[in-house]
C-alpha cells in the first residue's frame, strides 16, 4: 500500500492545481508560447506515469498495465470535465491526449528505469 501513496499523493496536487482560477496561474516569460499548457499538462502527468510504474513494479503484468491506463484516462477525463467549472478555464480533448501521452511517456521511462535496477538472471 505504501507504493499507491505517491501517485494517489501526486493526483491530488494535479487536481489542486487544475482548480486555480486560469488568470492566476496563466503563463508567462519562457513559458508563453503556443502549447506551452500541452508540455505542462504532459509533464504533470509524467510525474503521475512515473510513480504509478514504481507502484505496480517493474515488469508489470499486462492486466495490470491496461489497468493503469485506463485510470488514467478516466482521471485525465474527469480532471478535464472539472476544469470546465472553474473561472476562466475551459475543458479540452487535447489536454485529455497530451495527459496520457505524457502519462505514457512517464511510465515508459520509469520502466525501463525500474528494470536496470533488478537484478538480471
Amino acid at each position: 500500500m505504501r507504493r499507491w501513496g505517491p501517485p494517489v499523493a501526486w493526483a491530488a496536487v494535479i487536481l489542486v492545481l487544475t482548480s486555480i482560477p486560469a488568470p492566476e496561474f496563466a503563463p508567462v516569460g519562457a513559458f508563453a508560447f503556443p502549447g506551452a499548457d500541452k508540455l505542462v499538462h504532459a509533464t504533470m502527468y509524467g510525474v503521475l506515469g512515473a510513480l504509478l510504474a514504481r507502484a505496480v513494479g517493474a515488469p508489470a503484468p499486462r492486466r495490470t498495465l491496461g489497468r493503469v491506463v485506463l485510470g488514467v484516462v478516466l482521471f485525465a477525463a474527469v480532471d478535464e470535465w472539472h476544469q470546465r467549472f472553474i473561472p476562466g478555464r475551459s475543458a479540452d480533448i487535447v489536454d485529455v491526449v497530451a495527459d496520457v501521452c505524457g502519462a505514457a511517456a512517464g511510465f515508459a521511462a520509469a520502466t525501463y528505469f525500474l528494470r536496470r535496477r533488478l537484478p538480471q538472471p
